[in-house]
């Protein structure tokens, strides 16, 4: 069996997904049906996540350090790939809903990607304890109705 994706994970096929959605998208309306415009659109869509996430921590360590407090050193980074994602989608279909002709959507997925990434970068130290609480509390909720069931059949 396939082992089940973590946030992370699921938020980065989705910015693939999208950004190839989008470079296939553009191309069609350029060339026709042509599936290598997939690739470009989920690299460049990809390397603008990376860079914004990269904007964003930097911004948020010298923001840290110029209040004397220990720059923030990410380990589990889900805000910025979370909001790498939400900008993603968002970015495209904004470009989608502006342009008369949906022309530039990798552009729109790329911009979206970065400030998302960038956004997201902030919140980082917060996203993944919340994330944790989560679970937590639907494995709890999992377990108690497994309890629940085996009690019924008994």
């Amino acid at each position: 069996m396939l082992p089940k994706l973590d946030i992370k994970e699921k938020h980065f096929h989705g910015i693939l997904i999208v950004g190839g959605m989008a470079g296939l998208l553009e191309g069609m309306m350029r060339d026709g049906f042509t599936l290598h415009t997939m690739f470009p659109g989920m690299m460049l869509t990809l390397v603008a996540a990376f860079l914004g996430g990269f904007s964003g921590f930097f911004i948020k360590d010298l923001t840290r350090t110029w209040r004397g407090m220990a720059p923030y050193r990410g380990v589990n980074n889900d805000g910025w790939i979370m909001g790498a994602f939400m900008g993603t989608f968002l970015g495209t279909l904004y470009q989608i809903i502006d342009s008369a002709n949906g022309a530039n959507l990798v552009i729109g997925s790329m911009f979206g990607a970065y400030f998302g990434a960038m956004c997201g970068a902030f919140p980082d130290e917060f996203i993944t304890p919340i994330l944790r609480l989560m679970h937590a509390e639907k494995a709890a909720r999992k377990l108690t109705e497994s309890e629940q069931q085996i009690s019924s059949r008994s």
